[in-house]
């Protein structure tokens, strides 16, 4: 029907266009949003649908009926399973960087040997499928022209395939870096055959069927026709077909493939519960109208290729071209990503372990090359495979052979994901003896032509017993040998991590690394310098490590993404095999800081997975981490080693040292004067340390320590309690001084009530000398005498005021009182001495303040607060009295530029008769005096000194009153 130029034109046409999409999209010429879009993704998973699907869909119609809907069903259940089946395997994937279901069993058992072996298997199990693909597309050009020789058309097939699985397939080292142009690609084949089948379908209903009525009549004139599709069926084959094409639809490398390796969204798999069941649906429903128009033109030929042989009979070009490249879309698409995924995993699993790394320096040029090798090999073996065994049997009885293949892997899958107890003995067992009853009943025969062997057929009544008789099999030796046998420490690990809702217990193992160019330079044997240097790098960009970490917990959690990172590139044997060596052993029971917080961190990252019961204790956690954090008590717990698992935020406030920086990592590791004196509590023998004083910035702390160790059958830690008793101990320093000021008082009050009855009975004697002599001597001594008493009175009555703080007396009343006018007053009486006239009074005091008081006590305020000031003052000193006002308070300062109070005697200023003035110069009593006042006004009195810390010198004193809100005119207040 087309000549030799124009069929090769027609490929080339397609082929040009398909390498066109990928390369545009590698080139970023296409739209982001669409390239990122997760219904592009869930379209490229349409690689499912293969020539089986396509062509070999019609026979199995003819053949068996309706049976030839188990393809579609069973995919559409392993999509409507999604949520339950298909995410979980993606998180593992995704969180361990696993490529392939031999990488996802191989770290599930970590077993290098389950790897290997099942990637072989894997392998066998392909061929059939591939070699299909490669039947189905020689045939139909030798049906458009029979110039074609198998080999050519095999050949030429097969070259393209492999250039184009190389360009786009095999363009990144890392086997987890997606491609994108393979995945828009894959996306456009997959609905290049959906509509050339909808197409198609759609001319036989309208064109040769005479629409719905026409099709209504075709049948009732043709009951054969209906009658062919509900033809009974073997019930056992058709529950057999199911399982086999819902398995086939996860484990075949080709589907693994697209929906984990080439996958990172949860939103995509979610997607494809709804729209791959309408896609294969959409396949499905097209598959009787084309059979009933080919029964209607009387099409002959092989049923698998009705659709194309209608466009023949037609004579129809355009419909012929359309079925044919519907069929080499639905063939090509598989034969791409199959031997890609392929490829990886003999790289992953029986070269690297097997062959020593090249010495070069181009270590992913050398990677890359290695896999687009085997990209040529699959080829060829498929190529092969069809030419001595393919081209002999029908599409159907491949297509059966490679899904009761695939079907082997289901009890691995499911025990990997739903059951722990499973192991690597089990596995091996069971994919064993399964593997072998295919290989005898289903491959063998397919060699052979004995009778005994004879190859089945789909309407055979034995070969759905096989399928399930090698799947019991399997599933049998599997639960027993695990129930019976034991398994690793590392079994149980990757077991508890490959569970739905549960974290990877980490490993309880010490570094043998102190830093990240130790990881480098082990690599650096394997890998080559440059290589390893990149990757390390990469690990700690990753993780948001810095470049110098040393943190225990910092490079345990590099070690774990620098595994992670290496599986993708490696496969995960190889990837553990190389950092093994940097494990050091430790007890399996320890409790680790390390392990702990990144156990955190995987919960905290983790918390919207987690369901039922396991929410509920995440949230319990969560509450009581918050309780501990929140407490005003600083809090920090160490492991049996002495790292720090927990640091609260007032342990950070405490000790100027975040969680980020101190978590993981030992006490005596920090310099911080605070880390020290808890790293020597925490070996001390003592459980409490009290009243313990720090040197701090030039400030002093109090503080109290207390400590637990931690047991729970057996040491685990301890705990440490941190209490900063620094303002508890001021406050207890400033009782202590009242009460001393308060006995003291208590002493002034008895002192003068003592001294008064002698003074006024001195005072009495002296003015009755005026009587009893006119001598002007005796008369002047006796007036000294007098002068004398009243000094002593004055100072007994200032006692009794002193002893009487706090305490207002019953006939003084408060009147508002203007500060301002009080500060010019005493100014004025302080300027009549000759030294008060050589100072500076500078008084910025408003004169609209006023405050409720009594004005002469407050005015003795001012007056011994100013001379006080001007004494410690030099001639010509400067002295500021300002006013800050506040809503209820009043704050007034009064500086000096003087010599300033020792440290030593700031704390006695207000006892009485405590001065820092020379003999005779002072009392002593006039601060006691004027903190009383202060009191009597419910104010208070602070001193600071020095008041410049630049110059260290001068005195403040800041007095608080409370502010009295006044309105009348300020000139009539005193």
């Amino acid at each position: 029907m087309f000549s030799l130029p124009s069929l090769i034109l027609i490929g080339v046409a397609y082929l040009l266009f398909l390498f066109g999409t990928a390369y545009m999209t590698e080139r970023g010429m296409l739209p982001n949003k669409l390239v990122r879009h997760p219904l592009t993704h869930v379209l490229s998973i349409g690689v499912y649908a293969s020539v089986w699907t396509f062509y070999g869909s019609f026979g199995v119609a003819q053949e068996s009926g309706f049976n030839y809907l188990a393809s579609y069903f069973g995919a559409v259940l392993t999509f409507i399973l999604g949520p339950a089946l298909l995410i979980p395997i993606l998180r593992i994937t995704r969180t361990y960087q696993l490529s392939s279901l031999p990488d996802l069993l191989a770290f599930r058992f970590r077993s290098g040997m389950i790897g290997s072996y099942t990637t072989l298997l894997m392998v066998f199990a392909t061929l059939p499928m591939l070699s299909i693909q490669i039947q189905a597309v020689t045939d139909a050009l030798y049906l458009l022209n029979d110039q074609f020789s198998a080999d050519q058309i095999g050949l030429g097939f097969c070259f393209v395939i492999a250039l184009f699985s190389i360009l786009f397939g095999a363009r990144h080292a890392s086997l987890r870096t997606s491609h994108n142009g393979l995945m828009v690609a894959m996306a456009v084949e997959s609905l290049i055959k959906l509509i050339a089948l909808l197409v198609i379908a759609g001319f036989a209903l309208f064109s040769v069927l005479g629409g719905v009525e026409g099709t209504q009549q075709f049948l009732l004139s043709h009951p054969d026709a209906l009658t062919q599709l509900e033809k009974p069926f073997n019930a056992d084959a058709w529950r057999t077909m199911l399982l086999a094409f819902f398995t086939a639809a996860i484990v075949m490398p080709h589907m693994f493939h697209m929906l984990f390796t080439e996958n990172a969204s949860d939103e995509t798999l979610y997607k494809a519960t709804w729209a791959m069941p309408l896609f294969l649906l959409l396949m499905a429903i097209a598959v009787p109208p084309i059979l009933w128009a080919g029964e209607a033109l009387g099409v002959g030929g092989e049923d698998q290729f009705i659709v194309l042989n209608l466009g023949i009979l037609l004579n129809s070009t355009w419909l012929a071209v359309l079925a044919f490249i519907g069929g080499l879309s639905a063939a090509s698409g598989i034969m791409i990503v199959a031997t890609v995924a392929m490829a990886s995993m003999l790289q992953n699993h029986i070269i690297l372990p097997l062959i020593p790394k090249p010495k070069t320096p181009r270590f992913y040029a050398w990677l890359l090359w290695l896999r687009r090798s085997l990209i040529m090999t699959m080829l060829l073996a498929s190529y092969l495979f069809y030419r001595q065994i393919g081209n002999h049997h029908d599409l159907q009885l491949m297509g059966i052979v490679a899904v009761v293949a695939a079907l082997q892997f289901l009890p691995g899958l499911l025990v990997t994901l739903f059951w722990p107890r499973a192991n690597r003995w089990g596995l091996l067992l069971g994919l064993t003896t399964g593997t072998g009853i295919w290989l005898y009943h289903m491959v063998l025969p397919l060699f052979v032509n004995e009778p005994q062997l004879a190859p089945f057929n789909l309407n055979g009544s034995n070969w759905d017993q096989i399928a399930i008789l090698s799947l019991l099999f399997n599933t049998l030796l599997l639960t027993v040998v695990s129930l019976v046998s034991g398994q690793s420490e590392e079994e149980k690990s990757a077991a508890q991590a490959c569970l739905i809702n549960a974290l990877e217990k980490p490993r309880a193992s010490n570094l043998r690394a102190s830093r990240p160019k130790d990881f480098v330079d082990m690599l650096s044997g394997r890998l080559g310098r440059k290589a390893a240097e990149r990757e390390v790098q990469k690990a700690l960009e990753d993780g948001n490590l810095p470049p110098d970490a040393s943190r225990p917990v910092d490079l345990l959690r590099l070690r774990i993404l620098l595994e992670q990172n290496l599986s993708g590139l490696l496969g995960p044997v190889e990837a553990a095999a190389l950092l093994e060596p940097l494990d050091r052993p430790s007890d399996p029971l320890a409790f680790k800081a390390g392990n702990v917080h990144l156990i955190e961190n995987q919960l905290e990252n983790y918390q919207l997975q987690l369901t039922g019961l396991a929410a509920e204790l995440d949230e319990m956690r969560r509450y009581h981490r918050l309780t501990l954090q929140k407490l005003p008590v600083g809090v920090c717990t160490l492991d049996t080693e002495y790292q720090v698992l927990f640091w609260n935020t007032e342990m950070a406030r405490l000790t100027g040292i975040s969680a980020d920086q101190i978590i993981g990592s030992k006490l005596d590791t920090s310099s911080n004067i605070w880390s020290q004196t808890l790293n020597e509590f925490a070996h001390a023998p003592m459980d409490h340390q009290l009243g313990q004083q720090l040197e701090i910035d030039h400030q002093t702390h109090w503080f109290s320590l207390h400590k637990s160790i931690l047991k729970e059958r057996r040491d685990i830690g301890m705990v440490i309690l941190l209490e900063d008793e620094t303002e508890t101990k001021s406050m207890q320093d400033k009782l202590a001084h009242s009460e001393r000021l308060a006995s003291i008082g208590r002493f002034a009050a008895g002192v003068a009530h003592e001294i008064g009855n002698p003074v006024t009975g001195i005072a009495c004697l002296a003015q009755n000398l005026k009587l009893e002599t006119d001598n002007h001597y005796i008369l002047e001594t006796g007036d000294q005498i007098v002068d004398q008493t009243k000094r002593i009175s004055r100072i007994v009555q200032s006692l009794v005021r002193f002893a009487h703080a706090g305490k207002a007396e019953a006939n003084r009343e408060h009147l508002p009182v203007s500060l301002s006018h009080c500060a010019e007053e005493a100014i004025h009486l302080l300027t009549l001495d000759s030294h008060g006239k050589r100072l500076n009074y500078i008084d910025q005091i408003p004169g609209d303040v006023r405050v409720s008081g009594d004005p002469q006590q407050l005015l003795q305020v001012f007056v011994n607060l100013l001379q006080n000031a001007g004494d410690a003052s030099d001639e010509g000193g400067r002295i500021w009295l300002t006013l800050t006002q506040q809503e209820e308070t009043l704050q007034l300062q009064i500086t000096d530029e003087g010599c300033g109070i020792s440290a030593d005697s700031r704390d006695r200023l207000f006892e009485p008769f405590f001065t820092t003035k020379d003999p005779g110069q002072g009392t002593g009593l006039g601060l006691s005096l004027v903190y009383n006042i202060i009191e009597e006004h419910y104010g208070s009195i602070e001193i600071l000194s020095p008041a410049n810390n630049k110059q260290n010198k001068g005195t403040q004193v800041v007095i608080t009153l409370p502010r009295l809100k006044w309105t009348e005119d300020p000139d009539s207040l005193g």
